[in-house]
């Protein structure tokens, strides 16, 4: 009986450490793309920035 337990708590071990790796990978994607973005709107902003600069006497 306890051999039975034991094989059941591995298993539902296992398949909390899936869960729990699949979770974090998917926060991981958002912040990596929320990083892009960032660093698209800051390169938009000196690129614009410096039309600006140009443009006043």
């Amino acid at each position: 009986m306890k051999r039975i337990f034991t094989g059941i708590g591995a298993v539902l071990l296992t398949i909390l450490k899936w869960i729990a790796m699949i979770i974090l990978g998917a926060l991981r994607l958002c912040l990596e793309l929320a990083k892009v973005t960032l660093l698209l709107f800051s390169l938009v902003a000196r690129i614009f920035l410096v039309f600006v600069r140009v443009g006043t006497p």
